[in-house]
């Protein structure tokens, strides 16, 4: 990301926190940093999640982690014992996104 685009996000986030009332200015920009800082390790996250699967070069051959086969246990999701890791995370990101669209969403 380059840096006009964090101070582009930067100024956002501000401008949205500075609108809370009872917060200093002090308080706003702090709150700011540390939001950005939140958002920067989930990017960083997702990166790294996107860059093992892409290590897998689509070979299924690649079993499943120890995780994802506790995950799917967890989710109720059935799955073979050699199922692989792409699979294994597409299943997991589609039972939780069923998860999530039966909660009611909060709205301001």
């Amino acid at each position: 990301m380059k840096t006009q685009e964090i101070t582009k996000e930067f100024e956002q986030i501000l401008s949205d926190v500075i609108k809370l009332n009872g917060l200093s200015p002090e308080s706003a920009v702090l709150s700011t940093q540390l939001i950005l800082q939140e958002a920067g390790k989930d990017r960083r996250t997702e990166m790294i999640r996107e860059a093992k699967l892409n290590n897998s070069n689509g070979n299924e051959d690649v079993p499943a982690t120890f995780n994802q086969k506790k995950a799917m246990r967890n989710l109720k999701i059935s799955f073979s014992e050699d199922i692989g890791k792409k699979e294994a995370s597409t299943l997991i990101e589609q039972a939780v996104s069923k998860f999530n669209k039966g909660k009611p969403s909060s709205s301001k």
